[in-house]
């Protein structure tokens, strides 16, 4: 089968992915259609699978790593080993099917779960974040089976569940079961960028707290969502703040953006079609703050908590509460697998780029749970968790070979 018809299968296959809805909506997910077909994926390629689900581990109910208000019925990873002759080494190419619910609903371009193909694109829900990285090490893997590739080393390919929504606790599981190797890639969409490192994030709701009702017999009626406007003053000072004192890892020298605060979610009053026409009782709002790996939780925590608590005027009315657990950031092992990736993807982009990724990841779980040198590297996609999510299919390809090249002298 020639080039062109291997990468009309990538096509196909990333579509055929991302027209399986595998929302995760806390505390339930909706991964099993799609890890099935996974599965029957594998299996015809001629791999061994096992699948896992992270109740499985034992001890789960007492390990703190676990996010615990999580529905696992029916929520499994799946797992293919293509067995090497021995004498090599070891990879795991690993990825989650989860994806973003697809609210906000104003697609254009294609409904969520009914995939296009436009302008080299692939349109649709989870095409970049992250089926179209699964899609190509699943593609990689079967080009270099059917061109007669033994491996010396074990390969193993993974689809983990519950990795949205500050999740992780597949890839935990995975890792705790001793799925692991002597390198990870991590397929999530870094625009061809090899990242050994990956930003970390918190997550607050913060609440500001008023009197409901009308001004209409004399009452001063205190409105939180002015309260909640100075606020966000605040957390934008906080950002332009923060940014001045934070040392910069040299992994990040380049990278296009600094660690930022973003706002998620934002609600005041009855929001309801005909609802209370009153001031409201409260108005919250939702933030992720992103950190490096040269800092630690406490220590984010600490310097948001003080500052927001002695900048903002009125604190007795505030409730800051943190949303999760904290996404770690993370920084791989220098390992001699990174140079020969930067160098294999070098072929196809003229120059590797290596930097620290600007988003969290399962990268820490590889690390201090699989203790296993490990890298980010994907294609190029667009618009994640909104509508209208694309992925670059060019870039596409370029993963795709770029593994199969890799994996010949890594495992061969």
């Amino acid at each position: 089968m020639d080039k062109k018809s291997y990468d009309t299968q990538l096509v196909r296959l990333t579509q055929s992915l991302v027209n399986i809805e595998t929302e995760n909506r806390p505390p339930d997910g909706h991964e099993k259609e799609g890890q099935e077909y996974v599965k029957r994926y594998l299996l015809g390629l001629g791999m061994e699978v096992t699948e896992l689900s992270p109740p499985d581990v034992p001890g789960f109910e007492q390990n703190e790593a676990f996010l615990h208000d999580r529905n696992y019925e029916g929520r499994s990873n799946v797992i293919g080993i293509w067995k090497g002759s021995g004498g090599g080494r070891s990879l795991l190419l690993t990825g989650h099917m989860d994806v973003a619910p697809k609210e906000p609903m104003n697609w254009t371009v294609c409904e969520p779960y009914e995939s296009v193909v436009k302008e080299g694109r692939i349109y649709g829900r989870g095409s970049a974040d992250m089926k179209a990285g699964l899609a190509c090490a699943l593609t990689a893997l079967r080009e270099l089976r059917e061109s007669g590739f033994v491996p010396k080393g074990d390969i193993l390919f993974e689809s983990v569940v519950d990795e949205e929504c500050a999740g992780a606790s597949g890839t935990l599981a995975s890792r705790m079961m001793g799925h692991n190797a002597d390198y990870g890639i991590i397929l999530e969409p870094t625009g061809l960028a090899i990242c050994p490192a990956c930003v970390g994030s918190l997550l607050f709701r913060l609440t500001v707290k008023g009197i409901a009702g009308m001004p209409y017999t004399g009452e001063e009626i205190s409105n939180t969502v002015y309260d909640m406007n100075d606020l966000i003053t605040v957390l934008r000072e906080y950002d332009r703040e923060r940014m001045k004192i934070l040392e910069k890892p040299e992994l990040w020298k380049e990278t296009p953006q600094d660690p930022q605060l973003v706002v998620t979610k934002l609600k005041a009053g009855d929001i309801t079609p005909g609802g209370q026409l009153s001031a409201p009782i409260d108005a919250w709002i939702e933030i992720v703050i992103q950190t490096y790996p040269n800092e630690t939780e406490r220590e984010a925590t600490d310097y948001f908590l003080d500052y927001i608590n002695s900048h903002y005027k009125k604190p007795e009315i505030l409730e800051i509460r943190q949303v999760y657990h904290y996404c770690k950031a993370a920084q791989s092992e220098d390992s001699p697998a990174l140079p020969l990736l930067a160098e294999k993807a070098a072929r196809y982009t003229g120059k590797a780029k290596v930097c620290g990724a600007m988003f969290s990841c399962d990268l820490f779980a590889l690390k201090e749970y699989g203790n296993m040198p490990a890298a980010v590297f994907g294609p190029a996609g667009e618009k994640l968790h909104g509508p209208g999510e694309g992925v670059d299919i060019e870039s596409m390809t370029i993963v795709k070979n770029t593994l199969i090249d890799f994996i010949k002298e890594w495992c061969g």
